[in-house]
């Protein structure tokens, strides 16, 4: 286990014979971000995913195997995270413990409450329906033979008016109701074609779902970026000198760059100003709309 990751890193240099000025002139990183990290200045580097691509860029121009080197890194950052009081995590525990109980408690006995509300108005739901199906069969029965006899009774007086006063040209319901059908259906064509005056095409509707913003980023040599898009989704990442690389948002970008001298950013398909930042780093570079308009 090392106990002193700079000292590692400047031992495995020196064995190489590989000069600080060889390294920063390679990878285009400050010497003095450099220095730092062989004196275990962390606090002046740009932030974490800074620190572990100097470090790689470092490891690949003395010889050294990145990844083990980030892996002697990580475990000499993790040696210096302090330990936690256990006394009062246990404490903690025991009154979050306490908490949850007291909580279940309280929602077991709600929900008791409530299902035994529910299975008593389901009861009585259940007899008032029994009592009036039973009555409604009662008054069933005793009217079945009057409605018989009103039922004959209506059927003599129907074959009576018939015979005194016959229809020669009969109205049916068809007839009646055929002027509103022919209403409802003008209606609905009018409707239809007021739909088709407002409905957009599909090209409109492919241009409201495109994003409005296209940041394009590239780089003449090795550069290393963090960016959050539109306050929500953020990249970390590591642009090889001659590639680039664009993203779409909606309204902002927030950059920060590691190597602003060999960076171009273009919005829209026009070149942004990038403002001057210590060391050729740029921290929270806002882009907007407003930087093309």
């Amino acid at each position: 286990m090392v106990e002193d990751f700079g000292s590692y890193l400047k031992h495995e240099r020196e064995l190489r014979g590989v000069t600080l000025e060889a390294i920063s002139e390679t990878t285009k990183i400050h010497i003095r971000f450099l220095q730092a990290l062989e004196g275990n200045n962390f606090e002046e580097l740009p932030g974490e995913v800074f620190i572990k691509g100097y470090i790689r860029s470092y490891a690949d121009i003395i010889g050294s195997d990145p990844e083990e080197t980030l892996n002697v890194y990580e475990e000499f950052v993790g040696n210096k995270v302090p330990e936690k009081n256990l006394d009062s995590v246990d404490q903690s525990n025991i009154s979050a413990i306490k908490f949850l109980g007291y909580a279940l408690i309280g929602l077991i006995i709600l929900a008791l409450v409530f299902s035994t509300k529910i299975l008593l108005s389901y009861q009585k739901k259940s007899t008032d329906k029994s009592l009036n199906n039973s009555f409604s069969l009662f008054e069933k029965l005793l009217a079945k033979e009057t409605t018989q006899e009103i039922k004959n009774d209506l059927e003599k007086k129907e074959i009576l008016r018939k015979d005194l006063f016959p229809v020669k040209n009969p109205v049916t319901k068809e007839s009646i109701d055929l002027p509103k059908k022919q209403e409802t259906l003008k209606i609905k064509s009018e409707v239809q074609r007021q739909e088709n005056i407002l409905s957009p095409n599909k090209e409109e509707k492919l241009r409201v779902l495109e994003k409005p913003l296209k940041l394009t980023i590239k780089v003449k040599s090795d550069s290393w970026f963090n960016m959050t898009i539109d306050n929500f989704r953020e990249e970390d990442f590591i642009l090889p000198a001659g590639e680039e690389k664009f993203f779409l948002g909606n309204k902002t970008f927030r950059l920060t760059i590691g190597n602003s001298k060999d960076t171009e950013v273009i919005l829209n398909g026009k070149n942004l100003v990038i403002p001057y930042g210590n060391a050729n780093v740029v921290k929270d570079f806002i882009i907007t709309a407003k930087l093309i308009n």
